[in-house]
This record gives C-alpha cells, structure tokens and sequence, in this order.
C-alpha cells in the first residue's frame, strides 16, 4: 500500500499516530487514503474511545468500544488533510488501436480498465493511470458501465518503459522499479496478434524502450491481462521477486500453458509442477496429454 504508506508518514509528521475508524476495511492506512483523496474526507478532531485494532507503519488504529483514547478520526465533514500521494508509478493504457477491436473484445477491454483501477486501489489510486486516446465510443462504454473514479487523461509519459511481450529486451527487476512511467497497449490480443504493441507505439510516437516480461526465459505463462501485468508491476515495486510476482498472478490457464511446454521439453512433470505452484488437476491434465504424445501411445504418430 503505497499511497497508505505515504499518509502514514505525513500523519506522523502532522503529530497523528492514532486514529480511531469505523466503517473502514483493512489495510486501514490505504482505505483512510482513498477516502481522503477520492471522497474529500477529513480528519475530524474529538474524543474517541475504543479498542486498539492494529497498527499500520507506525499509525495505531481504535474501533469498537473501549478505554484508550484518539483525538482524530477519517470522517466525510472532517478538516481537510492535504498530503503529498506519489506520482509514480504511472501507468499508461494507450488506445490507439481501438477501432482494430471487434465488440467483443471492446468490451473486455473496458472490463480490463475496470480491474485495473480496481487493483490500483491495493497500492496506489487513480490519479496513477492514465488512459490515453481514448475513443468517444470507448468513454461512452466506461460511461455505461463504470464506478465513481478520478483516473486522468493523455497524462504525458515521463521515465518510461513500453511494456511490449513481443521486445527484444527482458524486462529485470530493476527496470521495474526505477522507471516511473509503464506504457501498455490497450489491445486484447485474442487472435494472436503479434507486434500490436510495437504498431501503437509507432502510431501514438511513443519512442521509449520497449521490454518484455518473461518467466525463466519465456514469455509462455506469463499472464496477458493488463490488469495482472499491472499487478505485477506493482508486486515488484514492493520488493517482490520477478519471479514470484508472475506466478502469484498466473490463472491456472497460465500454469497449464507454462507446465505443458516445460514438460515437453524436459520431461520433469513433478519437478516443473513443483516450482510452478500446479495443483493437482493441472499435472493430471498436462500427464494425459504427454502421455498420449509419447512414442508407442496408441494417439502417437506413426
């Protein structure tokens, strides 16, 4: 929780370590956060009893009843509390390539928007996205279907990397974390429509450098959705590995994809299952496959 983190610390420095909450989720620090920077809340000043709840980066949280005391509260009428939230990272969703899209894939590229803001939120908050060429048809279905948001427009790239599964270059964790700007295409890429990426940055004039995300070497099972290359981007700017951001973010399709082309290659079903994180079902499927493939089976060729 970036933007939590960053409250916390102005909080201190504005003489508040205790706040008490209610009607709040936790992390408490990144909700409190949200609400002061997406509602216009306050902090209320007061008397509050209650019990303490838990403590986040250095701020205590009350709730409930109880004996120990806060003199402030998040509240919706409560005194402006202005704060200084990151500006990076920013992400870029550039939409180009819009009118390329079929209908269906339009729609499941709004519903890509959506999640996007949706785990933006964990870390950060809309101010940190951008959509780029947007389409009066695309803001017209962000319209329809959409929940209140500040996410910004045309927000000029600064420090920045194209995220591009078809670059030359690897993406390594400490690219990840210097840049301060991801550009990504707004492309849904179902019919296996290679160097998209590379064509938008052409058109939109974006000359930074392009990388990929790969996973030991292979983009096969690195997951495509913006919204969990978003995710991942972020789980490394919070001092995860690479490695173990991709797979807490792959889908079991993603798993498959990666599990069946290792063991094809190397014939270590367990071992590759293993550091994949395949369950069960997923080496059942992957061993029935190679089984089939191998030299003898009754599905193999002759």
């Amino acid at each position: 929780m970036i933007l939590g983190r960053a409250l916390g610390k102005q909080l201190q420095e504005s003489g508040i370590d205790t706040l008490y909450v209610r009607g709040l989720r936790r992390p408490f620090l990144q909700h409190t956060a949200l609400k002061l920077v997406l509602y216009n809340w306050g902090i209320r000043r007061g008397i509050f009893y209650g019990r303490k709840i838990v403590e986040e980066y250095g701020i205590s949280f009350l709730g409930g009843k109880g004996t120990e005391i806060a003199t402030d509260t998040p509240h919706p009428q409560g005194d402006k509390f202005t704060f200084q939230f990151p500006s990076s990272p920013l992400f870029v969703i550039d939409f180009s390539l819009w009118d390329r899209h079929s209908q269906d894939e339009k729609r499941k590229l709004v519903s890509q928007v959506l999640m996007i803001i949706s785990t933006l939120r964990k870390y950060l908050w809309d101010y940190n996205l951008s959509l780029n060429h947007t389409t009066q048809e695309l803001e017209e279905m962000l319209m329809e279907v959409s929940f209140f948001n500040k996410v910004r427009r045309n927000v000029e790239p600064f420090n920045a990397v194209v995220l591009d599964p078809y670059a030359e270059r690897e993406a390594t964790e400490d690219i990840l974390r210097s840049a301060d700007t991801f550009i990504l295409g707004g492309i849904v890429d179902d019919s296996g429509w290679k160097y998209a990426t590379r064509e938008l940055t052409e058109i939109a004039g974006y000359h930074q450098p392009r990388v990929k995300i790969v996973l030991r070497g292979s983009r096969v099972g690195v997951p495509d959705r913006l919204n969990r290359i978003v995710s991942i981007v972020l789980r490394v700017r919070e001092g995860q590995s690479l490695e173990e951001s991709i797979l807490a973010e792959q889908s079991n399709a993603d798993k498959f994809a990666r599990l069946l082309r290792d063991t094809t290659l190397n014939g270590d079903l367990e071992g590759n299952a293993q550091w994949l994180r395949a369950g069960d079902k997923l080496r059942e499927r992957v061993k029935k496959i190679i089984s089939r493939t191998q030299p003898g089976s009754s599905s193999s060729p002759r």
